[in-house]
């Protein structure tokens, strides 16, 4: 009977000793607030029987949007001072609005559903401090919806923040500013008097904050 109840309470302490050492292990961050596009250029060719010695340049310009995030991350290193987390971010901005604007400026042209999935290194420093910033980079998949045409592009993320511990037991409240680096969506001109310009050179700033749950 003595012996149960050792191995009884030797499962007990066993299980406490493991979810400790899990405790603080992993977060979800749930995050709300806007997003800033950067411009892009169009190059439009003369139709027939047209000549034109250089193609027209239009500016295609994103407006602002709010977005949300669900952000997960699991710790892989602990060196006291910093944390090292391997982390999953997504991202979603809806309808934003799309105009051009330059020679023929003609306003709104659309709506783009942008959605950003990259895994990413971050990390933190000071982890069981009050407040504890954080830094973080990776690579992925951005998709952007125009109507009824879509664009998958590679996409880079990088971006830091502060998670600011509460009173309440594994809740902080986190806030960031993230660019996830793409090239151009087509926004939908798949005409060939359409160009738009290539490069890694689409920046989708997305600033907010939100609550953290950490296990």
């Amino acid at each position: 009977m003595q012996v149960n109840r050792s191995v009884s309470l030797f499962s007990v302490l066993l299980m406490f000793t493991v979810s400790t050492a899990l405790a603080q292990k992993a977060d979800v961050a749930f995050v709300v607030g806007g997003s800033l596009a950067s411009d892009a250029t169009i190059n439009v060719a003369c139709p027939p029987p047209f000549i034109c010695v250089d193609p027209l340049k239009e500016k295609v310009r994103t407006g602002h949007q709010f977005y949300w995030e669900g952000a997960g991350a699991w710790r892989i290193g602990d060196y006291k001072a910093a944390s090292l987390y391997i982390e999953l971010p997504v991202a979603f901005v809806p309808s934003q609005r799309v105009g051009i604007s330059g020679s023929f400026p003609v306003g709104t042209i659309g709506h783009l559903n942008s959605t950003f999935v990259t895994p990413s290194l971050k990390v933190k420093l000071f982890p069981k401090a009050p407040l504890s910033p954080f830094a973080t980079v990776g690579g992925g998949w951005a998709r952007y919806s125009f109507g009824p045409s879509t664009t998958n592009k590679g996409a880079l993320q990088f971006g830091g923040g502060l998670d600011i511990k509460t009173l309440i037991p594994h809740l902080a409240l986190r806030f960031e500013v993230r660019d996830f680096l793409s090239s151009n969506p087509n926004f939908g001109r798949s005409s060939a008097l359409f160009n738009v310009e290539s490069g890694f050179n689409r920046h989708n700033v997305l600033a907010g904050g939100g609550p953290v749950f950490t296990f």
